[in-house]
């Protein structure tokens, strides 16, 4: 087995990480238990090669190690390649794919299991029948009229061996479709990741990743759940067949009337199936708006908190849950109504039967009327089970439906670039006419007439004001946008630096090294030039230290430079840089130019989009360019079933006992032995449940984490490695799955048995001692009950195990809900007055702040004042703590000691809303949610359009906005991705001019603008903040000097604090030293 990557074997191993191992290898296992696939033939009868296991999960808590590996034929890895290559062979290309064809290509890959479990279906749907056939021959046997000697004995062995057949075949049955219904699922989830990865721009704004993400976790589920019921609809047939037969030789033509009570009842069943699919449709619409509004409130949840916004947003889910709670009650009660029809169905069939005899005048005659009884008790179960076969049906065809219409989205067009290998054109990039639009349908192209020749080893800066196409130049070189015309050539490798630093969970090493070998000098060279080795020492486990989901445990610059290493690292021919210095500081924005462009990249081609024009005199060319279920349905499905197969349990054995006290002495012992089973089982049921739980997440981060950086997958050329990666992943799931469902047939296995000697005990009895029978009905009875016992006992188990599985979901809500809240929102008795704060006088006192108990402190002491009415700017290296000190006074962080007064109120001894609500703040990230321009801007609907339209036009939006067909109503699609970085702060800079607070804070605020830009947006603070606290943390030096007062932090101290006058006439202070590299650079360059 190929090594696996540190991180990789955490990743696999059920942790949230990065993996670097790009070689295909089979999922870890203990091969010291019996694999099914390695079993003898009684070893895989029996299910006994899964024994190790179950009684291992009884002697300690059960690993992900501890379970054997999958055979060859259910890894991800041997079904995905047959299954694309069917498909596409079947559909032409897999944008032609229909619900129809998919279920064909579904059906044959995996046909071999497909054919045996329908073949066992047969086999068990025929070895059911056999007691109902023999019953009357048994009645007759009662009532003295004997055929030959030992007849008996012979049909006691022929109901034992008949329900021997019955049990193995159903079981085996059963296990073969699970492993289907598994490698079902593992095949869609490959495919649906395969195609993310290639899904155009265009089509990602039609589906939200919380959409897509649904499609693995809902919809591909349900497929592979639909395969119990896959025999389910011809086996009802053959089993109504069989049953009509027997029924024939029971009550003759009577039968004829038998068969149309059970067609009417199942007729019965078409409207309201029809019904069913409506409302299960509806389910999934409002279920993925929810999921998807969920998800992008989760993912901005620190802006929501900020702004004080989080109860509008949560009343936005509350609605849509209750939208959807509408349409679920609809199918329950739909549900609900078939479900008591189809209860009362055998009722209703046996009473037509019988009224037919006496009618016609057939004698009903006690052998007779016992045979159409056991009859109709195995007709019970298709009866039963058909609402849920046809719910089931409905609910796979929405969620094939949803599938096969994703898998026909567009993909990337694959002609935009031409690719020629490195060495073999002497042009890095050729653009001839290109004319680029990110929508095919509108006659307004983003990319106009570009022509663009970049030799080998080339620097070139992309400069222009906001919106203007800079970030769309990058995009189109890496292919991303369709091409209305012209030819893009691009030689050699490339390696991208986004804009929004794109970070996966897992250490900061592998993040680094992206899926390449450890070069140790090289990767020491990496650091030092991304300035990184200084924040590896402060990190608790250096580059090993496990980042966060989306790195949240890093400042914004540490991302980025994480992000600009993880590209220098993979030595690629062509650097594509979308404005990464704008998140760091000065003196590293300084350093990293220096070491990374014009050190390590001095031979490489790059083109690097920045609005800080002090770093294009290095660049060879200048372009200036213009112009985003379990609780629901499962547990009171599972409780319903328990009651109504425990009441019927308890019916059946209390009508054996009526021919046969004597039942209870095997009986006893036997439900004791069944009670040891199904606790020795249940042991290593809910670890496995568990370990289920624990595998699926990683598909979900990894899935939801390759959306997010899918254009800088595909810039990297990574997209095998990750699909490998999933396919591990996948299979690491489908390991505790597949043991899960063995186990339960372990169980079953054993509870049948120990059913059929209950059964067989009764027959023998009976035959046995023919005196002790009161009446030869009522020992027919007791065997006709008799025959049903291990089904009811089978479903009774099954049903208390699952609910123990699926109250596991239940635990982790309740687990989640107990996790300690934010202090209260409101404090009655502390409230502050409503003209608070009336000055803006911010005094911090002794502050202590650190993320969490186990982490070091990032503030140590800080003690200053931020005067009422004037404007500070907050400076210091990247990971200083200016961000930190922004989150606290903010109370997203709550400090260790100290205290932070807001006009002498302790800000810590009120409710955080009345805090937020206060304050106003433009975060780092500019971000933007899914609604229109006027939700993102007023989503507490508290302004008029007029005041609307004046803000958008102190911000430099209105023109454009005038330009959208909605106005105020233009669509903004997720996380704001159909429009520019620099568009969503300014967007973010409208928000705070609207609501006007006494204290401002602007968080790197104009991170993402060109320098014109930015002065218009310092100009407006100034103009309409002049009266306001205003408190601004900047990486461009210009953006503090004209601030009253400088706060310079160092590693979580005051080093300096002053007015920039002041400390300028120092020429050794901090300040004074990044002035003059921010000068020195801006005069010069770097070159020089």
């Amino acid at each position: 087995m190929a090594k696996l990557a540190p991180l990789e074997e955490a990743l696999l191993n059920g942790e949230s990480c990065v993996s670097n191992s790009s070689d295909p290898c089979k999922t870890k296992g203990n091969k010291s238990l019996t694999c099914y696939s390695n079993a003898g033939f009684f070893s895989i009868l029996s299910f006994s090669w899964i024994s190790p296991l179950i009684h291992l999960g009884n002697v300690k808590t059960l690993d992900h190690e501890d379970l054997p590996m999958l055979a060859a034929d259910d890894s991800a890895y041997g079904a995905f390649t047959t299954f694309r290559n069917k498909l596409e062979s079947e559909c032409g290309s897999a944008r032609r794919v229909t619900t129809l064809k998919l279920v064909k290509v579904l059906i044959f890959s995996t046909w071999q299991r497909t054919l045996l479990s329908g073949l066992l279906a047969f086999l068990c749907t025929c070895a059911s029948y056999v007691g109902p056939y023999l019953i009357k021959i048994l009645v007759q046997y009662f009532n003295k009229e004997h055929k030959f000697k030992n007849e008996g004995y012979m049909l006691a062995m022929a109901f034992v061996a008949a329900k021997l057949v019955e049990c193995l075949s159903q079981r085996h049955w059963i296990f073969n479709l699970q492993q289907v219904g598994v490698r079902m699922q593992s095949m869609l989830v490959t495919m649906i990741y395969a195609k993310g990865l290639t899904l155009s721009c265009q089509s990602k704004e039609g589906y939200s990743s919380g959409e897509i993400i649904n499609l693995i976790t809902v919809d591909a589920e349900r497929v592979g759940d639909l395969c119990w019921y896959m025999h389910a609809p011809w086996i009802c047939i053959l089993q109504v067949a069989l049953a009509m037969l027997i029924l024939y030789r029971s009550v003759g033509v009577a039968s004829i009337a038998a068969f149309a009570a059970t067609v009417i009842v199942m007729l019965l069943n078409l409207p309201l199936a029809s019904l069913q699919e409506q409302f299960q449709g509806k389910i999934m619409e409002f279920k993925d708006k929810r999921m998807k509004a969920t998800s992008e409130i989760l993912k901005n949840m620190k802006i929501l908190k900020l702004q004080a916004w989080e109860m509008k947003f949560l009343s936005k889910i509350f609605q849509l849950r209750k939208t959807e709670e509408t349409w679920l009650k609809k199918f329950l009660v739909s549900t609900a109504i078939t479900r008591f029809l189809l209860f009362n169905a055998p009722t209703f069939i046996a009473v037509v039967t019988f009224s037919s005899c006496v009618l016609i005048g057939i004698p009903l005659e006690s052998g007779k009327i016992l045979s159409a009884l056991a009859t109709f008790e195995i007709l019970e179960m298709p009866i039963y089970t058909l609402p849920d076969t046809i719910s089931m049906i409905i609910q796979t065809k929405v969620s094939l439906d949803r599938i096969s219409s994703f898998l026909c989205l567009d993909e990337l067009q694959t002609d935009v670039v031409e690719k020629l290998p490195r060495g073999s054109f002497n042009i890095a990039i050729e653009l001839v006419d290109g004319n680029f639009s990110w929508e095919l349908s509108s006659l307004n192209t983003t990319l106009k007439n570009i022509n663009l020749r970049v030799f080998h080893g080339t620097r070139v800066a992309v400069c222009g004001t906001v919106g203007s196409g800079k970030s769309s130049l990058l995009s189109c070189i890496m292919g991303e946008i369709p091409k209305v015309s012209g030819t893009l050539k691009v030689c050699g490798s490339k390696a991208y630096v986004s804009q929004s630093p794109w970070i996966q969970s897992g250490t900061i090493e592998n993040n680094i090294l992206f899926g390449k070998e450890m070069d140790r000098e090289k990767y020491e060279k990496v650091l030092e030039a991304c300035s990184l080795t200084k924040d590896l020492e402060v990190l608790p486990f250096g580059d090993q230290t496990i980042i966060g989901e989306k790195g949240i445990n890093l400042s914004g610059g540490q991302k980025q430079r994480v992000q600009i290493a993880r590209a220098l690292y993979q030595d690629s021919d062509i650097y594509l840089f979308d404005d990464p210095f704008s998140a760091v500081d000065a003196h590293t924005g300084s350093h990293l130019f220096r070491e990374c462009l014009l050190g390590l990249l001095k031979t490489k081609t790059v083109i690097y989009i920045t609005h800080q024009v002090e770093f294009l005199p290095d660049a060879d060319l200048i372009l200036a360019s213009a112009d985003q279920n379990t609780i629901d349905i499962s547990i009171s499905d599972l409780v319903w079933e328990i009651t109504f197969s425990l009441i019927h349990l308890l019916g059946n054995i209390a009508v054996m006992s009526q021919a046969a006290w004597q039942v209870f002495i095997v009986l006893i012992p036997i439900m004791a032995a069944c009670i040891w089973y199904q606790q020795y089982y249940s042991a290593s049921a809910r670890e496995l449940a568990r370990l289920v739980g624990i595998c699926q997440a990683p598909v979900i981060q990894h899935f939801s984490e390759t959306i997010s950086g899918s254009t800088t997958i595909r810039c990297f050329e990574q997209q095998s490695r990750f699909n490998d990666i999933h396919m591990k992943l996948i299979d690491r799931y489908s390991q505790p799955r597949l043991n899960s469902a063995s186990a339960m047939e372990w169980l079953s296995f054993r509870l049948d048995i120990l059913s059929t000697i209950t059964f067989a005990f009764c027959l023998v009895f009976l035959i046995s001692f023919p005196n002790s029978i009161t009446a030869p009905g009522i020992a027919g009875l007791a065997v006709t009950y008799g025959l049903s016992l291990n089904e009811l006992q089978f479903s009774l188990i099954w049903c208390l195990c699952n609910l123990e599985n699926e109250i596991i979901s239940v635990e982790r809500v309740l687990q989640y809900t107990s996790i300690p809240s934010e202090a209260p929102l409101v404090i009655k008795e502390n409230q502050p007055d409503h003209s608070w704060p009336s000055f803006g006088e911010v005094h911090i006192q002794d502050l202590q702040v650190r993320y969490a108990p186990h982490l070091p402190l990032v503030l140590h002491g800080l003690t200053c004042t931020f005067t009422a009415g004037a404007k500070t700017g907050i400076a210091g290296r990247t990971g200083s703590g200016k961000s930190t000190l922004v989150l606290t006074l903010f109370r997203l962080l709550e400090p260790v000691a100290g205290q932070i007064l807001i006009d002498g109120v302790n800000i810590s001894l009120i409710g955080i809303h009345d805090l937020r609500s206060r304050l106003s703040i433009i975060p780092q990230d500019p971000t933007m949610f899914e609604g229109t321009i006027r939700s993102n801007l007023d989503p507490l609907e508290e302004y008029t359009d007029e005041q609307i339209w004046k803000v958008l036009d102190m911000c430099q939006l209105g023109d454009e906005v005038r330009k959208k067909e909605g106005k105020l109503d233009s669509v903004v699609t997720e996380n704001g991705e159909n429009w520019s970085m620099g568009q969503r702060q300014l967007v973010c800079l409208g928000r705070v001019l609207l609501k006007k607070s006494k204290i401002l804070v602007l968080d790197e605020a104009t991170a993402s603008v060109d320098t014109a830009t930015d002065n218009i947006i310092q100009q407006t603070v100034s103009q309409h903040f002049s009266e306001c606290t205003v408190i601004t943390i900047a990486h461009r030096i210009t953006s503090i000097l004209d601030s009253d007062t400088v706060l310079f932090l160092n590693q979580g101290l005051v080093e300096e604090y002053d007015s920039p006058k002041k400390l300028l006439m120092d020429k050794s202070s901090s300040l004074a030293q990044l002035v003059a590299e921010y000068t020195r650079r801006s005069n010069s360059g770097f070159g020089s």
